[in-house]
């Protein structure tokens, strides 16, 4: 009368599914709980559908009331199978057990609308009944489950648009597939009853659901056992709450991975984190070489203490040359919502303290306070005030112009070109702090090209008396391929002459690119830009590698004067470097001369420019002109007004 085979093979498929779940899951989360709900009312579905086939098929050989009750519990679990997978989607959209009143109320309602039809049809025969000398007689409520299912499913498929943003594309495949094929398979059933394909609906989604949604939220870490920094994040950002969020990053892991290998170290993690819930109240995530606690609120220091007990007693072991390693960790708690009010903000801070940490201690714990808050903050503020700022026509964003002195003329000649951020939110800014925060944060080389348009449109602007400004190039800016297409772009732009542009570098740009640095400066030597090499002294370069490039000047570092100052023997050494540079065509000029001493020495030594506070302060672009115009006009270097020349 039926075909079963399609319901037998989806029950031995649910049963597999079944010891697989139990072995490999964590159940003690609502949703994966619910995965494996789904899967048992997928077997007892499939086991009550083969039943009341076979009590059908035999009828009258079983009485009227065994059928019918055979049939009624094929019927419950018919009804409760879409329930629970609505229940499970839902979970998994909603990530943690937050369940949507509303939604939770339409899928309750549906499911007691079905329990009475079911359960009514006891009475009434909307479903079926079985006649005496007929048999099994369908009622005209016969696809009230097909529509029911339906209308849950639509349910289903309005939470998926509500928060199709933070679902993966996966996902959100899965979810809207999920009714197509249900009702491609229920159509089948509907035109040709021979096919009992319902158990094969169920099935076919649960499998779509194990290798879909399952997979996109594994959140356990095999070799610990704990569950990932990502569940930890989701459930944060989703639900709040006060407790103290300890990061540990271990760090010598690699070490003793090279010592006793990967499957003793795997073992001793796994003794680590054991001892962990030994000492730790809270729970446990861990992500690569970090471990997260969430501890209830309280104080962070008892956090501290319980996390370096647990590495007091941690030992890692190599038993074959009888050597003993200790786990090296830094550790630093911050609590919520006390010191911060999003897990972002408090995963950016932990990030912080550790660093921070790492470079005075090799194991020890911090923790969050307000001087750090403070510092956090305003570091965040910058970021958004460069953000904000770092465009050409800011009037934030500004370029100073610290002059240089030709010793042989006598006069500015040059100016290098320093950025400054002016009457900001937080007043002024030093670049001391704002250039590390822009090179840390990715902001570094879109900083170098509007302080470079700026300086093009300056020397546009005053002709007449700027022949040249010296512009910092960073690391960055030099080893991108699209540096000389900038360069070249912005001089044309602006109308001025590669002639008036030099480029200085850091020594640290020669380390690792050096072939590429060379090449790159030779383009732009040849179209007419010269080259300074600057803060020689406190690189990594050697003489050998700067006289094989094409610079015009080595700008040496203030450090060398302070050491001239101080030192005879230093001294000595600095005019021989000066004067091997020198034989070498190459130019001199000498940073940070802040008195009269250290400008009879540098001069002494055979310096060809001098740049310092003694001849003038970084300027502001008009002051720099009015002095560029004075100097014009005398015929000879004029002092800018806040020089100590004449102290």
């Amino acid at each position: 009368m039926y075909n079963i085979l399609g319901e037998f093979c989806s029950l031995l498929i649910s049963v597999v599914f079944f010891f697989f779940i139990i072995n490999s899951y964590y159940l003690r989360e609502r949703r994966n709980f619910l995965f494996l709900l789904c899967d048992l009312s997928v077997i007892f579905m499939c086991l009550t559908d083969i039943l009341s086939c076979y009590v059908i098929a035999e009828f009258p050989r079983y009485s009227i009331g065994v059928s019918t009750f055979v049939s009624t519990v094929f019927f419950l679990f018919l009804c409760t199978m879409p329930f629970l997978f609505c229940l499970y989607f839902y979970a998994s959209i909603s990530s943690v057990h937050k369940f949507s009143g509303l939604f939770h109320g339409l899928i309750i309602g549906l499911y007691a609308i079905f329990l009475f039809i079911v359960i009514g049809n006891l009475w009434t025969g909307w479903l079926f009944s079985f006649v005496p000398g007929v048999g099994y007689v369908r009622g005209f409520l016969k696809y009230s489950t097909f529509a029911i299912t339906g209308l849950m499913m639509l349910c289903v498929e309005v939470s998926v648009f509500y928060h199709r943003r933070s679902l993966s594309r996966r996902m959100i495949v899965v979810f809207f597939a999920y009714p197509i094929i249900s009702a491609f398979i229920s159509s089948i059933q509907i035109v040709n009853q021979y096919w009992l394909l319902t158990g094969c609906s169920g099935t076919v989604v649960m499998i779509l659901m194990y290798l879909a949604i399952q997979s996109d939220q594994i959140e356990i870490d095999y070799k610990s056992g704990l569950r990932t920094e990502s569940h930890l994040a989701r459930t944060m950002r989703r639900n709040p709450k006060n407790c103290v969020l300890t990061v540990i990053s271990v760090d010598n892991l690699g070490v003793l991975q090279d010592a006793i290998g990967s499957t003793d170290l795997d073992k001793s993690i796994y003794d680590l984190v054991r001892t962990f819930r030994m000492n730790i109240r809270g729970s446990l995530f861990r992500f690569g070489n970090k471990f997260f606690v969430v501890s209830p609120v309280g104080s962070s220091e008892k956090v501290g203490e319980q996390i370096k007990k647990s590495f007091s007693e941690s030992v890692v072991e190599d038993d074959k040359k009888i050597r003993r390693f200790h786990f090296e960790y830094i550790a630093a708690s911050v609590r919520f919502p006390e010191d911060v009010s999003s897990y972002d903000e408090a995963v950016e801070i932990l990030k912080g303290l550790t660093e921070k940490a790492r470079g005075n201690n090799t194991s020890c714990v911090v923790h969050c306070n307000d001087a750090f808050i403070n510092e956090f903050r305003r570091k965040k503020k910058i970021i958004r005030i460069l953000e904000e700022q770092l465009v050409p026509e800011s009037t934030q964003y500004q370029v100073f112009f610290q002059p240089i002195v030709s010793i042989e003329k006598n006069r500015f000649v040059y100016a290098e070109a320093l950025s400054r951020l002016i009457g900001t939110e937080l007043g002024d800014i030093s670049p001391a702090e704002f250039i590390p925060i822009a090179e840390s944060n990715g902001l570094i080389e879109r900083l170098g090209r509007v302080n470079f348009e700026k300086v093009c449109e300056f020397i546009s602007k005053n002709r007449d008396v700027v022949k040249a400004v010296s512009v910092n190039f960073s690391v960055y800016q030099m080893v991108n391929p699209g540096i000389k297409d900038f360069v070249f772009s912005t001089i044309e732009k602006y109308g001025i002459k590669p002639e008036n542009i030099i480029m200085e570098i850091t020594e640290s740009i020669l380390i690792d690119d050096f072939e590429l640095v060379r090449s790159r400066m030779e383009e732009f030597v040849k179209a007419g830009i010269i080259f300074y090499l600057d803060d020689f002294g406190t690189g990594f370069s050697n003489f050998a590698n700067v006289i094989r490039l094409p610079f015009y000047t080595i700008k040496i570092d203030r450090s060398f004067v302070l050491m001239m100052e101080r030192d005879e023997e230093m001294l000595k050494l600095v005019k021989n470097l000066i004067s091997t540079f020198k034989d070498s065509n190459l130019k001199i000029l000498v940073e940070g001369v802040e008195n009269q001493k250290q400008d009879e020495l540098v001069k002494d030594a055979g310096v060809d420019y001098i740049q310092g506070f003694l001849y003038s302060r970084p300027l502001p672009m008009d002051t720099y002109l009015k002095l560029l115009r004075q100097q014009k006009e005398a015929g000879r270097i004029v002092l800018s007004p806040d020089s100590t020349k004449f102290e």
